[in-house]
């Protein structure tokens, strides 16, 4: 399993939101591209960039932020927030970033990302299908989607290899722990695709249990921002897994 560091942005900042509600955000005083150096030189390999204004807007926002990480580090970045059309995908690819997240799009337009998954490759995308423990919530979690996470897969049955981030909203920001049993699950019903966690993460026992319940990856934001979680402790974690 591989330990992924993130980082959320709004208006240019560093930000945590308490599940995903973007009236109770913290800003942390980090230059977000500084901090993606430090990443970097820790010796981990991927970044979670999250732009949580394009989310919410519904376009892209911080293009440029990525475009400075991939400049001046080894990152393999993957980039969420606001895209919505395949003009986006080829810009942001052509910026630098590893793969594209895709939220909203996969609840709304299945067909479409379909289309672009058969264009670009299941190796470009993360799908991120994140759930209240109901129903998958779209639009920078903002809103209820009416479909739940195993209704949402069925249309993208027909790849295998796809990897595919879940947020259990209700940890997110918390510290309270990762959903075991919500990852648990979904290993054993999709066995063909590649699960990131993400949420409640606030140690390392937490992703050996993660790893135990065979996660591919899992997302770690807040847990690193308030030192619960050291850059050098991912980096033992992802060597201790090789």
């Amino acid at each position: 399993m591989i330990a992924i560091a993130a980082i959320d942005l709004i208006d240019n900042r560093v930000v945590r939101l308490l599940q995903g509600d973007y009236q109770q955000q913290t800003a942390y005083s980090l230059n977000p591209v500084d901090y993606a150096a430090d990443i970097s030189a820790s010796g981990l390999e991927f970044l979670h960039l999250v732009d949580l204004s394009g989310a919410k807007a519904g376009k892209l926002v911080h293009r440029g932020i990525l475009a400075e990480i991939v400049l001046q580090t080894n990152l393999k970045v993957d980039f969420g927030g606001g895209i919505k059309t395949k003009e986006d995908i080829e810009e942001l690819l052509k910026l630098g970033a590893n793969q594209v997240v895709i939220g909203s799009l996969c609840v709304n337009e299945p067909e479409t990302v379909v289309s672009w998954i058969k264009s670009f490759g299941t190796e470009r995308f993360i799908l991120a299908l994140d759930t209240d423990g109901i129903s998958l919530k779209i639009n920078g979690w903002q809103d209820s989607a009416g479909k739940t996470l195993e209704e949402t897969m069925n249309y993208f049955s027909l790849f295998t290899g796809l990897t595919i981030l879940t947020t259990d909203i209700r940890k997110d920001g918390t510290g309270n722990g990762p959903s075991t049993d919500l990852y648990r699950e979904l290993v054993q019903k999709f066995p063909d695709q590649h699960w990131i966690a993400s949420g409640g993460v606030e140690s390392v026992s937490d992703l050996e249990e993660l790893r135990r319940v065979g996660c591919y990856g899992c997302v770690i934001g807040k847990a690193l921002l308030d030192g619960k979680i050291t850059l050098k402790e991912l980096k033992e974690f992802n060597d201790a897994g090789l």
